[in-house]
């Protein structure tokens, strides 16, 4: 599925940002957990199973609602592209954005400790770490590798291969929004982790809009 690729990059930029602020409420606000990055749940389960200070519950949650996300995330981004296949991606994006919302929702009785095993924790962990797993998909199936929104290693090193086929600007850009992001976030989760989710769902809700149709 061919997108305008002037149209798609700042969408994604977009995108990497919220990632970044949805990491810092996860791993600063929800007691070490990602979100997004299933790579750091995985590692911090290994280390769990031999360190037994290290806690891995969150982490096991996490992994297992993102594969969830993933999941329900290709069914619908299938159901979409065979009904507006023209918007689809407009529709998966502000879909994720409304679920990041609702996590700001159920955020809003998380306790002040983030290491407290309590429901809510939980439950925004499930519903955070599911968008991000749709989100997954999502931009894969946009097939932008370069761009993959919830990891800038791979435009990390993008940015130093020569020749960069014109891509470094965009790739250096991908790494300016997560850590722009990250202080954003930790900045807003000094008010309230709900304030901070819902800055990020706003700002999906943006990217959405920023996306282009398919081109035909």
């Amino acid at each position: 599925m061919p997108f305008a690729t002037s149209r798609l990059t700042p969408a994604l930029v977009l995108l990497t940002g919220v990632t970044g602020v949805v990491e810092a409420v996860s791993y600063i606000g929800l007691d070490h957990v990602f979100a997004a990055v299933m790579t750091g749940n995985v590692l911090f389960v290994g280390f769990g199973l031999v360190d037994p200070s290290i806690p891995v519950t969150g982490s096991a949650v996490a992994l297992v609602a993102f594969a969830l996300g993933a999941l329900a995330g290709h069914r619908a981004n299938v159901a979409l592209s065979r009904r507006r296949p023209e918007r689809w991606l407009t529709y998966a994006v502000c879909g994720e954005g409304a679920l990041i919302m609702v996590a700001a929702l159920v955020a809003l009785g998380l306790p002040a400790d983030p290491s407290q095993q309590t429901p809510h924790r939980f439950a925004v962990i499930v519903v955070l770490a599911a968008a991000m797993g749709s989100r997954n998909v999502t931009v894969l199936r946009v097939a932008a590798r370069d761009l993959p929104t919830t990891v800038v290693t791979r435009a990390l090193a993008g940015v130093f291969m020569l020749p960069s086929h014109g891509r470094a600007g965009r790739q250096l850009a991908s790494v300016a929004a997560m850590f722009v992001g990250a202080l954003a976030g930790a900045f807003l989760l000094s008010w309230h982790p709900a304030v901070a989710l819902a800055a990020a769902s706003l700002l999906e809700i943006i990217a959405g809009a920023l996306c282009p149709r398919t081109e035909t």
